[in-house]
């Protein structure tokens, strides 16, 4: 058996993303990418690298004061690639350059997208393309109308190319440096944002159902309906509960920071601002974070839908219903094991940086841990001042949670034990 063959292409996945990081920091580290008379470490270069191919959005330096055109250039090339994913700019190359995606490409590409293998490999990439371009379009036609009358036309155009590829990638790195603060009066900013993020979250695969439902009158999956109604239901739910917890915000800003706290690290008001049920409430939405096959990052909504389901279905001795579609078993297992898989790593990382940073108080390294691994970028202040070896944990879990389960998933999934069988035995718990 070839090499090729016996490596994992979630495995080859994690590696492609690891080499686009490496490109990236080399890239961010040369002068010619920095404000003359500005210098930037290979560390602080390394994690702007990660947080923009893992999209995350947190970052050590004030972007707008750092970076030049060119470096901005850079970072915004970075997170389409971090948001389409590595194997789906490869599967583009292949494409053009063979005239087909081979077996191993395709898998490669359906893991990036988080795509079940039934799919084909030219229709998720067709779909992510079409989707990804035509809301990164829409929504900088948008933000110009605003931007026009704030700047320049040439500047207004880049800045609203530039934080429309950010918002649809769930990125949230912006060039203003207080994020959408100075924007928080404005609804048509706030809303092409808000959309752009909620559009990137959702997943292609979603699109890709909805697709075959209008062109050929084939039935939504179970998958769309939930990622669409928990989506709705996060959205909500935080928003009015950010209204009460927040009674000097308005709705249009409470909406927004219910939005973003679901991965995409734009912020309208002051997170060091937070009280300690915003704090709690935030981290709680970032760790859920956006849905699979999407740019966004966290435990997923469907792992969430199908934690809380099953958790209900064994209090009432039922088995997991969701829309007249029993959950199988492994889907189960899958969504306990990312969620409690997440929360040991998330454990683990503030244990560290109450130890590497103990000049913070847990909650805020707490809530800088969730948004690095929840690749959400929201933070409370304390990323530029956090130690080398806490800037080393946030690229980790950074990489963890962008491309880390990609892998982890994957070998679950194909792996199968071939040792010898036990008889089975009842465990006591609780």
């Amino acid at each position: 058996m070839s090499t090729r063959k016996k490596i994992q292409p979630g495995l080859k996945l994690a590696l492609g993303f690891m080499l686009l990081i490496a490109i990236g920091t080399l890239l961010l580290y040369v002068p010619i990418s920095h404000q003359e008379g500005v210098d930037v470490s290979f560390l602080d270069a390394l994690f702007i690298s990660t947080s923009a191919i893992c999209v995350t959005g947190l970052t050590p330096l004030d972007i707008s004061a750092t970076l030049s055109a060119f470096g901005t250039v850079v970072l915004m090339l970075l997170i389409q690639l971090g948001g389409l994913g590595y194997a789906v700019i490869a599967g583009i190359i292949i494409k053009i350059a063979s005239g087909r995606i081979d077996a191993f490409s395709g898998s490669l590409l359906r893991d990036s997208l988080g795509a079940d293998h039934k799919i084909g490999t030219r229709k998720i990439l067709m779909t992510a393309l079409i989707v990804t371009f035509s809301a990164e379009l829409l929504g900088a036609i948008s933000l110009f109308i605003s931007f026009s009358s704030h700047f320049p036309i040439g500047k207004a155009i880049y800045l609203s190319v530039f934080h429309s590829i950010s918002a649809f990638n769930n990125a949230g790195f912006d060039l203003f440096s207080d994020s959408m603060m100075k924007w928080n009066e404005d609804p048509l900013v706030l809303i092409t944002i808000a959309m752009l993020i909620i559009l990137g979250g959702l997943g292609f695969i979603l699109y890709s159902d909805l697709a075959d439902h209008i062109k050929s009158r084939k039935k939504i999956t179970v998958h769309t309906k939930i990622v669409l109604s928990t989506t709705a239901f996060l959205i909500v739910a935080g928003t009015v509960l950010f209204r009460i917890i927040l009674p000097d915000v308005d709705w249009k800003n409470a909406f927004f920071q219910s939005v973003t706290t679901r991965t995409a690290g734009y912020f309208s008001y002051d997170q060091t601002a937070l009280p300690p049920a915003g704090v709690a409430l935030t981290i709680i939405l970032m760790f859920i974070g956006a849905s699979p096959g999407s740019t966004g990052g966290g435990t997923k909504t469907t792992s969430f839908f199908t934690a809380v389901k099953a958790s209900f279905s064994l209090l009432l001795g039922r088995n997991p219903v969701a829309f007249k579609r029993e959950i199988n078993q492994e889907s189960v297992m899958k969504a306990f094991f990312v969620i409690i898989i997440s929360l040991l790593l998330v454990s683990i990382a503030t244990m560290i940086l109450t130890i590497t940073d103990p000049q913070f108080n847990a909650d805020r390294l707490l809530y800088e841990v969730v948004s690095a691994y929840a690749t959400v970028g929201l933070t409370m202040g304390i990323t530029p001042s956090i130690s080398i070896p806490g800037k080393i944990v946030l690229i980790i879990m950074m990489f963890l949670g962008r491309v880390g389960f990609m892998t982890i998933i994957s070998a679950f999934a194909q792996r199968r034990s071939a040792g010898a069988r036990y008889l089975e035995e009842k465990v006591i718990i609780g």
